[in-house]
């Protein structure tokens, strides 16, 4: 697509994907579809699964003008092994990531998130048992912290029907290590913004919403008092860690994937002000009784653990990134539109 090489860093990882065959589920979508570009970028022949699911974000255009193989399906379709047959590396993204939605439909966020993973894995498991699969998890597994920053060893205590599910579709994947011996890592990802996330919906996390007011001139609202904190990650730092838990190291294990700079609610409102040259401005306004409580309150990942296992740490400042994702969606308007 044109436009990517505006935001692309080009950071060494420790992985090499040149020449491998990768399944990414949920490859149309936000993080996906940026971790398709990069692995064929870097070489990789790439088969994408996503089943288009209304309202999650995935759109083919996120992949427009690449090479690579689209099978619409979710991933316990059973056309779905002819796809993961012959991978080597199985980047497992798919899923739904509303936490009100999945208070609305808690069901639907259920079967999104763990019936069809287990699913999957099962298909994984007699199909290409020697696959190497890499799982999306949330810091929402934790829910409301009892400390700061939280790491791994922080109980998990989830807030929300997505943090339950998604909590449990990690659990599988380790399950499924242990019992069946497929080499299974799950990444819990913090809040995660940057060029490619949809725009037009209000449930896909606070971060494309301020993005998609402030691109548009309009006034940013916060709940509260904006002084919630939460550290982001640009979405090539995701790609990075994605990458570098292929290696052998990350077998078995689940890793927090975050910032090590936060940063409150207002202040990230404040920045893409900033950098859109919005006249909107910012406002605070009282929380919805349905969305506080739910709320988690401030949030810091500990990266410790990635860091000394991987040698890998978030590389791009919120100016930073927040100015590459504003080149890119002015470079590509049609983010901005819900058709």
């Amino acid at each position: 697509m044109a436009g990517a090489a505006t935001y692309h860093r080009d950071v060494p990882v420790t992985s090499d994907v040149s020449s491998t065959v990768c399944v990414v589920t949920g490859g149309l979508g936000f993080i996906g579809s940026n971790l398709c570009h990069e692995l064929v970028r870097q070489g990789a022949t790439v088969r994408v699964v996503d089943a288009l699911v209304d309202g999650l974000g995935g759109d083919r255009r996120n992949l427009a003008g690449l090479d690579v193989d689209v099978l619409e399906a979710e991933i316990d379709d059973p056309g779905v092994a002819d796809a993961i047959a012959g991978a080597d590396l199985i980047f497992n993204l798919a899923g739904q990531v509303s936490h009100t939605a999945s208070m609305r439909d808690p069901l639907r966020d259920l079967h999104l998130n763990t019936i069809t993973h287990v699913s999957f894995l099962e298909m994984v498991r007699h199909v290409n048992p020697g696959a190497r699969i890499v799982h999306t998890s949330t810091r929402q597994v934790y829910g409301r912290p009892l400390r700061l920053p939280v790491d791994e060893l922080h109980p998990t205590h989830p807030m929300d029907v997505n943090g339950v599910a998604k909590l449990a579709g990690e659990q599988l994947h380790l399950v499924y290590h242990t019992a069946h011996d497929l080499a299974t890592t799950s990444l819990r990802l913090t809040n995660v913004y940057g060029p490619r996330q949809r725009l037009t919906s209000d449930e896909l996390g606070f971060l494309p919403v301020f993005m998609r007011k402030a691109l548009l001139g309009e006034q940013i609202r916060i709940f509260g008092d904006g002084g919630q904190r939460r550290d982001c990650l640009f979405v090539s730092d995701v790609v990075d860690a994605l990458l570098v838990a292929t290696a052998p190291e990350a077998v078995g294990r689940v890793f927090n994937v975050g910032h090590v700079i936060d940063h409150s609610l207002a202040e990230i409102a404040e920045a893409m002000v900033e950098v859109t040259g919005s006249t909107g401005g910012v406002q605070l306004v009282p929380w919805p009784n349905e969305d506080q409580r739910i709320d988690i309150g401030s949030f810091h990942t500990d990266g410790t653990t990635i860091a000394e296992t991987l040698g890998w740490k978030a590389a791009t400042t919120l100016d930073d990134g927040l100015q590459a994702t504003v080149t890119f969606y002015r470079g590509h308007p049609w983010y901005l539109s819900s058709t």
